[in-house]
């Protein structure tokens, strides 16, 4: 999971103004403004999983949903705080609950974890084998049976992109095997991970992040 800087600023002024007109509800807003704004605002990645979303597909069907960090039943502006709104992706929505992930897993249960609490990211570990875990029950709760991104799919996914960082070290820096990075090396390639390119974040970037954190921390 990675935090989510949430800005008042990047509120669509379609919103802004309709939520300000009597009778407004969720319902009646500029949805495709409010996504559009959702993904700048997340540099294109999932606000759970963190895999690749972009808004529409050639057809114009809706690729990114709208989630509400609290539930609309508990809001007091009808579900039209923009602080509140997340970007997410489609949940593998359409299959058994059991590979359903993110807000299609979630429903209206509470989360502990919360993208937009800059300490977030502290929570979250990465195994070899691209699970998730934490230290923290609650947390550990949430990853798996209330966001289920332990889901096969997803540790796959994320396996894939911690091999991607060692072959493509091993590449790029001519280490071999058993060879040690240098300090200089891994905080190039974790800024490598941190940036946006093209206003877009590399999917499953804090897994990259937290695999070369950890070899920097060694060399301490």
């Amino acid at each position: 999971m990675k935090f989510i800087k949430k800005d008042i600023k990047n509120e669509p002024l379609s919103l802004r103004n309709y939520r300000s007109t009597p009778g407004a509800t969720y319902d009646g807003c500029n949805k495709g403004d409010i996504r559009s704004a959702l993904l700048n605002e997340q540099g294109y990645i999932c606000a759970y999983c963190n895999q690749r979303i972009k808004e529409d597909d050639e057809f114009g069907n809706a690729l990114t949903n709208i989630e509400h960090y609290k539930a609309q039943a508990n809001e007091e502006d009808k579900g039209m705080n923009y602080l509140n709104m997340l970007g997410v992706c489609k949940g593998n929505e359409g299959n058994p609950i059991h590979l359903m992930h993110c807000d299609k897993s979630r429903g209206n249960k509470l989360l502990f974890i919360n993208p937009m609490n800059p300490n977030c990211e502290a929570f979250i570990k990465y195994d070899t084998d691209g699970s998730m875990y934490s230290e923290d029950d609650r947390v550990e709760k949430d990853i798996n049976e209330v966001l289920n991104l332990n889901n096969q799919r997803l540790s796959n996914w994320r396996k894939m992109v911690m091999d991607k960082v060692v072959n493509e070290m091993s590449k790029k820096y001519k280490k071999k095997e058993g060879q040690t990075y240098s300090r200089s090396d891994l905080n190039n390639e974790i800024k490598y991970w941190k940036n946006r390119y093209e206003n877009k974040f590399h999917p499953f970037c804090q897994v990259a992040i937290y695999y070369l954190n950890k070899k920097l921390a060694r060399l301490t």
